[in-house]
């Protein structure tokens, strides 16, 4: 006859250290931010590049979000050389803070020409799609 548990123990629950990691880095992974970016230039030929110094920046304040990753673009100091006047890239940024409303995604380098595209507005999605003219 098997013992009867007493109803107001509960069992501790052990969870290997390796499953708590992997939890936490799928959380990180949600929370990602995804900008897709078609640039548009009258030019049929130029270059193009991004620098790791490009942030998601709250309007509200509070920490930035850094770039993770960027797909059809190269990282400085590498170049890209663009033939036609649009390209479509993709940038992958760390979680905006919760209570981010409005941002901005600023490339801070040091001299002209950085991307700014200025007062995005949040979505659920956190994926979302800018057009810059140059």
């Amino acid at each position: 006859m098997a013992e009867a548990m007493d109803p107001q123990v509960i069992p501790a629950v052990e969870i290997e250290e390796e499953l708590l990691t992997e939890a936490k880095v799928q959380i990180d992974v949600e929370r990602q931010v995804i900008v897709h970016v078609v640039i548009h230039t009258g030019h049929q030929w130029w270059q193009l590049r991004i620098w790791p110094t490009t942030f998601l920046i709250p309007r509200e304040g509070g920490d930035r979000s850094k770039l993770l990753s960027a797909d059809n673009i190269p990282c400085f100091p590498q170049w890209l050389h663009v033939f036609g006047p649009v390209h479509r890239f993709t940038l992958i940024f760390e979680g905006l803070p919760k209570d981010c409303e409005v941002f901005d995604l600023m490339e801070e380098i040091p001299q002209e020409g950085g991307f700014e595209v200025k007062g995005i507005c949040r979505n659920q999605t956190d994926v979302y799609h800018v057009e810059i003219f140059d």
